[in-house]
């Protein structure tokens, strides 16, 4: 199995497994309303995420764990927050890209452990690559999946019940995660 191969399959299943990436894709895109605004702010997030990730992964930035962890469960929370106390998302793209950064960071702290061998033998563009290309597939995955559910949310008229509900669970949970992190009581989601 070559490298590319090997880590597009570590990139899939971590972006599957990570329980906090997945809160955070839910709140962001449970509100878009167009298939612009969702391409939008997918497009935004991934950017950010594969910039800092590359960098990180190369070396050039460096954020502590535990500090990426915990304002990794605090953009779950503000983004949940915001999808209830606002109205209009018509900037997500922004807050996406923004917190896409803090993302990728993250995702590069797994990685950079994966790394150590392939960097060894001087092979970083094919594993990096392809643990890349592994997390937007789960993310396509994850909002192929989920996509007909918000859906069928505005056709059934159920939007205006529905997105603050599951806004205030996710909030909730990203509140806990903060706080847990912050006083390490949990290890990175991710």
């Amino acid at each position: 199995m070559s490298d590319f191969t090997a880590f597009l399959r570590i990139g899939f299943t971590h972006i599957i497994g990570g329980y906090d990436h997945l809160l955070f894709l839910i709140a962001l895109v449970i509100v878009t309303r167009t298939w612009r605004s969702l391409l939008s702010v997918i497009s935004a997030f991934t950017i950010a995420h594969s910039t800092t990730l590359i960098l990180s992964a190369l070396g050039i930035i460096s954020l502590a764990p535990a500090i990426t962890e915990s304002l990794i469960a605090a953009s779950i929370t503000y983004v949940a927050i915001e999808n209830i106390v606002r109205k209009n998302y018509e900037g997500r793209w922004i807050v996406a890209g923004a917190f896409g950064l803090i993302h990728g960071a993250g995702f590069s702290g797994h990685l950079t452990n994966l790394l150590k061998n392939s960097l060894e033998g001087g092979a970083i563009w094919s594993p990096l690559i392809g643990f890349n290309v592994g997390i937007e597939l789960g993310q396509i995955l994850v909002i192929s999946l989920l996509y007909p559910f918000i859906w069928w949310m505005r056709k059934a008229g159920k939007e205006e019940v529905l997105v603050p509900e599951i806004s205030r669970v996710i909030a909730a949970i990203g509140g806990v995660l903060v706080v847990g992190r912050i006083f390490g009581l949990f290890s990175e989601g991710a």
